[in-house]
């Protein structure tokens, strides 16, 4: 006996190679087996978050994460013995909290920016 197959229609898209890319980049990342499962996943989601860049090498995303959490300590701790001092202006103290914050939130952007995925 013959099988038939359900899904018999063809669809064929041009796209650029860049184009390509990207696509294949959301169907990873939204774990689609299928090009099918990608259109339905892509038609049920309100928002359409793009692509995530994708690290073969998670020493490089560890180093950025420890730098700024280097940054992060090293800002805090001025900041501390500045007020200790009493060597630091109310102002100045408001900078620094600014500047520990902008590090934080840049740390959670590369976070939320790459994905590790391990060299096989």
């Amino acid at each position: 006996m013959d099988k038939q197959r359900k899904h018999n229609s063809k669809i064929i898209i041009r796209c650029s190679a860049e184009q390509k890319e990207a696509l294949l980049q959301t169907k990873t990342q939204l774990r689609s087996g299928t090009w099918i499962e990608l259109i339905e996943k892509l038609v049920k989601k309100k928002k359409i978050e793009q692509p995530r860049a994708i690290i073969q090498d998670d020493v490089y995303l560890l180093d950025i994460l420890q730098e700024l959490k280097r940054i992060g300590v090293n800002l805090n701790q001025s900041t501390k013995l500045a007020n200790i001092n009493k060597t630091i202006t109310s102002a100045e103290t408001a900078q620094l909290k600014k500047l520990a914050n902008s590090v934080s939130s840049l740390k959670n952007k590369v976070l939320k920016t790459f994905v590790i995925t391990r060299a096989k």
